[in-house]
């Protein structure tokens, strides 16, 4: 659907995406409906303010550095426009005519004949932003809201730059609603089946479940707890080619069953990495009498043949266009009779198998989501083991980091061929879970979900963590807030940066291959996953005598310092701790900067330690870390143009000193 400047949304009117959901709830789930529709506005308004804070933080087209700040105390109208030339002199005086909130800033905008507002919570570090309330449209004579992405994205004149990404934001806008209406159902179903039991948390209701059930799996529940899935990205429900029908069959937050099926792949034709031999038939024990049977009754012998699992849609949707010859001359044979139950996890393409081991399965899946196509690697899946004893290695060498711990991907399998949708579109990685190792009472959390809100308190699991934390340590949640930060630093930030300093190694560190384990709302002991991201800087790991043998045109290892630097600050300073502080001050009001001490001081103690074996790397990191700008990921401008591969913004560092401020 086209927006713009002149035909924004009419009153009642649907997206296209929002007319399909609805056509599919009710022809399947006619119950849903109303709560489709009591969320469609929350579901457009989240993707819309994700969309806007990413301009802002960007500074796309200088939105944010040429836009005017604006507050409202008392009946007064305070500015930092120096001179109000004579086209604002209308605008402004249409602006007097609409209702702000003195409990926050905006920022104005002008095009000449309208303005735009952007009301603003909080400014938090790397120019974060959190919009709250309307966006207003300003002209000469009235004013009225933004509705969705698309019709901002018309307004700020970026309609034909960012025509795809209106499109992936309209599909990611009704999967939005979608999310908040099965999450509403869920809620509601869950709070009747509670009865007169008053779970005032999330973890009172966790408590009781295992009570009842001692296998049932607390970790699936919190992978599930995605119904606003990434933070910043305003694609975050963006899965094109998927329709509604699918959207909630395979995404977390529907908390739905699918099969994980099979096929055989003659040996030949699949390159694969093991911890230990025949990984994915000990994975799937179970099912191998059947793929046996199979075999047989098809006169193939399946010692010649590698059995490897593939998601459920991509079996449905990529496998017979992208290998329809490899199917004929049987190099692959789709095993029709064998599938195994599984759930998706946080990202999607990862599931957990029912009833087997507590194996992760990562699997291809040919659909963009957020920003990239959710196929994978050759060289993630055949460096999986690979990483994984480099990791061990370097735990052994570092026995200090105790509680900073690898969920191990203990085998990587992909596809032989010369062309790389081939490879990347049957490719599979399996990956260890560490939950039946938790001792009594501790708790495995997606970082992921930490953001999101308890169907119980309608707080954020952090802010619950907090009140646990607060009341087990008898703490107010001022000091609570600053006591936890310290303690979940402790488990974390001393591994990130020993492993980037000392060795080279920065891990893609983000809240969703972040898994902390807390016990009394403590933080104890931190698993980090996913290696396909992690960049090495080759010098460093090698002065540690380190040399892992990546597969072949790895972008894993890199000759230069920056792109480390790079990967492990955004992961891990910015989206990680910057995510983690955002929600603490929320939740205790606590000043921003207070947290950002901590971090610098945890690095200080960090860097002391290391400083014997690697002064050269120490100097050069505290100059990288406390430098006055950094570089932002503009997630949005990379979506506007896909072509020029990452891009970047600066922004403010939180941890530089005062003298390189001035």
């Amino acid at each position: 659907m086209r927006l713009n400047t002149n035909h924004p949304l009419t009153e009642g009117q649907l997206l296209d995406d929002e007319v399909k959901c609805l056509g599919y709830l009710s022809e399947n789930h006619p119950p849903m409906i109303p709560f489709y529709k009591e969320n469609i506005e929350r579901g457009r308004q989240t993707i819309l303010n994700k969309l806007a804070a990413s301009l802002l933080r960007e500074d796309v087209n200088s939105l944010y550095s040429d836009s005017v700040q604006l507050k409202k105390i008392g009946s007064v109208y305070v500015t930092s426009l120096l001179k109000v030339y004579k086209q604002w002199e209308p605008l402004l005086h249409q602006l007097q005519t609409v209702e702000l909130n003195e409990g926050i800033s905006y920022r104005m905008k002008s095009f000449g004949e309208y303005m735009i507002l952007f009301p603003i919570k909080d400014e938090l570090a790397f120019q974060r932003v959190t919009i709250e309330g309307n966006l207003l449209c300003i002209t000469h004579d009235s004013h009225r809201k933004i509705k969705t992405a698309g019709e901002l994205i018309s307004l700020l004149g970026l309609e034909e730059k960012g025509k795809g990404l209106m499109k992936e934001l309209e599909n990611g806008t009704a999967n939005q609603s979608l999310s908040y209406a099965a999450h509403y159902h869920w809620t509601k179903k869950i709070k009747e089946s509670a009865g007169k039991i008053p779970y005032r948390s999330t973890f009172d209701y966790i408590k009781h479940r295992k009570e009842e059930e001692p296998m049932w799996s607390s970790l699936t529940f919190f992978e599930q707890l995605c119904v606003e899935g990434h933070h910043l990205h305003p694609g975050s429900k963006t899965k094109t080619g998927m329709n509604a029908e699918e959207v909630a069959r395979y995404s977390p937050e529907f908390r739905q069953n699918f099969e994980i099926c099979f096929v055989a792949v003659r040996k030949e034709w699949v390159e694969k990495t093991e911890s230990e031999p025949t990984l994915i038939e000990k994975t799937f024990k179970e099912i191998i009498p059947a793929y046996h049977e199979f075999m047989k009754n098809n006169g193939k012998d399946p010692e010649e043949y590698q059995i490897l699992p593939i998601h459920e849609w991509q079996y449905k949707h990529t496998l017979y266009p992208i290998y329809s010859t490899e199917i004929k001359k049987g190099i692959i044979l789709p095993v029709e009779s064998v599938s195994v139950g599984c759930c998706a996890t946080s990202s999607f393409r990862t599931v957990l198998p029912d009833g087997y081991s507590r194996r992760f399965v990562k699997l291809a899946v040919n659909s963009q989501m957020t920003s990239t196509v959710r196929s994978i690697s050759s060289q993630t899946a055949l460096n999986s083991t690979v990483f994984t004893k480099m990791v061990d290695e370097v735990l052994r060498q570092e026995p200090k980091l105790a509680q900073f711990l690898p969920m191990n991907e203990v085998a990587g399998y992909s596809f032989i061929s010369n062309h790389d949708e081939q490879r990347r579109n049957l490719t599979v990685v399996i990956r260890d879970n560490p939950e039946d190792e938790l001792e009594e009472d501790e708790l495995m959390i997606t970082g992921s979900s930490l953001y999101a809100a308890s169907p119980f308190s309608e707080q954020t699991i952090l802010a619950e963590l907090l009140d646990e934390y607060c009341a087990y340590n008898k703490l107010t949640r001022q000091r609570g807030a600053q006591s936890f930060f310290k303690d979940y630093l402790s488990i974390t930030l001393p591994g990130f940066l020993t492993l980037l300093t000392k060795y080279g190694i920065a891990l893609e560190g983000h809240l969703q291959n972040s898994v902390p384990v807390f016990k009394n709302g403590q933080p104890v002991r931190f698993y980090f996953r996913d290696w396909g991201g992690a960049r090495i800087y080759r010098n460093r790991l090698e002065e540690q005598h380190l040399f892992p043998t990546f597969y072949p045109g790895s972008i894993t290892m890199t000759e230069t310092k920056e792109e480390m630097y790079s990967k492990a600050h955004y992961t891990v300073f910015q989206s990680h701790f910057g995510e983690i502080i955002r929600l603490l001050v929320e939740a205790s009001g606590v000043y921003e900067g207070v947290f950002w001490t901590l971090v610098r001081e945890a690095c200080e103690e960090t860097f002391t330690c290391l400083y014997p074996d690697v002064p050269i790397n120490v100097e050069e990191d505290r100059r990288f870390l406390y430098q006055k700008k950094v570089k932002h990921k503009a997630l949005t401008k990379m979506r506007m143009s896909p072509s020029d591969g990452y891009l970047y913004h600066y922004v403010e560092n939180p941890l530089g000193t005062e003298a390189e401020r001035t």
